[in-house]
């Protein structure tokens, strides 16, 4: 497809859609979420209960207190882990909750 002498592809009209309609954050919530148990296994999957994402942000809920706080203090690795998964920065900060 040609419009004023450039070649387009629907993948950088899609992502530009995203993100003038301020639906980038939402696709990447949904693909952490379905990403999210071969990222951290089955253990830490089956007790996070949510998982949201707002200005690279990451949160999560969990309903197993000491996972909680065995995430707080990881949450370094966490962050790092979900960035080498997708191989670029994504997420920058985490809060924990329960």
């Amino acid at each position: 497809m040609r419009h004023k002498d450039k070649d387009i592809n629907i993948g950088s009209i899609l992502n530009q859609m995203y993100k003038r309609y301020h639906l980038d954050t939402k696709a990447l919530e949904s693909k952490i979420q379905k990403d999210w148990a071969v990222i951290f296994g089955p253990m830490i999957s089956k007790h996070t209960t949510e998982i949201k994402i707002k200005d690279k942000t990451l949160y999560i809920k969990v309903d197993n207190p000491p996972l909680k706080n065995e995430i707080y203090l990881q949450k370094h690795l966490v962050v790092g882990k979900v960035n080498e998964f997708y191989g670029e920065v994504l997420i920058e900060k985490i809060f924990v909750s329960s």
